[in-house]
């Protein structure tokens, strides 16, 4: 996704990332503000260059269901 795709996004993307990535804070979503640099660089901080793909694919996932183009995706279960 790019920026303008990410920017429309971002209000529906904020509570479940928030609620899927335990380590990104409010101060970060106020940081990120739909900015997809600054939405990288929060991901890098919080979770290094390994996990920050991990997050960015779920973010794009994410992306791909709401927009209607990623048909048959679901969340994981939750871990128990």
């Amino acid at each position: 996704m790019n920026q303008e795709q990410f920017g429309q996004f971002w209000t529906q993307l904020k509570a479940p990332l928030k609620a899927k990535w335990e380590k990104i804070t409010d101060e970060d979503l106020l940081e990120i503000q739909g900015d997809l640099a600054k939405f990288s660089g929060v991901l890098q901080k919080r979770y290094g260059e390994v996990q920050k793909e991990e997050v960015n694919t779920w973010a794009n996932r994410r992306y791909s269901h709401w927009t209607g183009n990623y048909i048959g995706y679901k969340d994981p279960a939750p871990k128990a």
